[in-house]
């Protein structure tokens, strides 16, 4: 050994390495009875340990819960798979101002390669005509500011004036607070939106991220301004 070279030698470690199939064996190591979520907060992220105890206490959960720092990202073990489903289901959550996107994760890839860019909310729609409070005119509204996954069904069988729906939308995309919607080329009502426990978005373009370069509607008018 003494005799070889640098090349060698990295040649041999390399060939050190190699696949162990255990077959049908290796599904015996899959006894984790625990359930996971994964989250991201959509600002830099602050202390951990502030964190963790505030959100812990914002959910209500005293134990069975198990929150780990997986670099820019949270991973969450649940001893309850219905408390993991409440939670996910449950937002939006927020810490400091900061919405927290959480996802459904298996506990076994890399948290990092989980996408969490949707979040739901509640969204109270105004400025439907009276004709139009109903199940096709709402589910064609949620549609336009992403996926409508439940309506308040109180609200849609008295017809008031202000409906709510339940959106899966992109965090990635503008928040619109108003709209013109076209149901037909004579009925074309503007509808305003008020995004219920949503918070962190940008006021004057509706994102919640910035590029590098900032808010693109102040860039806009101070290029305007020049």
């Amino acid at each position: 050994m003494a005799g070889l070279g640098n090349d060698s030698v990295a040649s041999l470690r390399q060939a050190d390495s190699t696949l162990v199939a255990l077959g049908d064996a290796g599904a015996a190591a899959f006894q984790d009875h625990h359930w996971y979520m994964v989250g991201r907060l959509l600002a830099p992220k602050t202390g951990f340990p502030s964190f963790k105890g505030t959100i812990s206490n914002i959910w209500h959960l005293r134990s069975g819960l198990t929150i780990q720092d997986a670099g820019e990202r949270f991973v969450f073990q649940f001893e309850d798979e219905s408390v993991r489903n409440r939670i996910m289901h449950g937002g939006p959550w927020f810490y400091r101002n900061t919405m927290l996107v959480v996802g459904d994760y298996d506990g076994l890839c890399l948290p990092e390669t989980v996408a969490l860019n949707m979040m739901e909310t509640w969204v109270v729609v105004r400025g439907l005509p009276l004709a139009l409070r109903n199940k096709v005119a709402l589910n064609m509204v949620g549609a336009t500011l992403g996926q409508a996954v439940r309506m308040d069904l109180t609200a849609l069988k008295r017809k008031e004036e202000e409906q709510r729906i339940k959106v899966v939308f992109d965090v990635r995309h503008r928040i619109r607070s108003w709209k013109v919607v076209e149901f037909s080329p004579v009925v074309r009502p503007e509808l305003t939106f008020i995004y219920e426990k949503v918070k962190g978005y940008c006021r004057d373009c509706g994102l919640f991220i910035h590029n590098a370069m900032g808010c693109d509607t102040i860039l806009i008018k101070e290029k305007e301004e020049l």
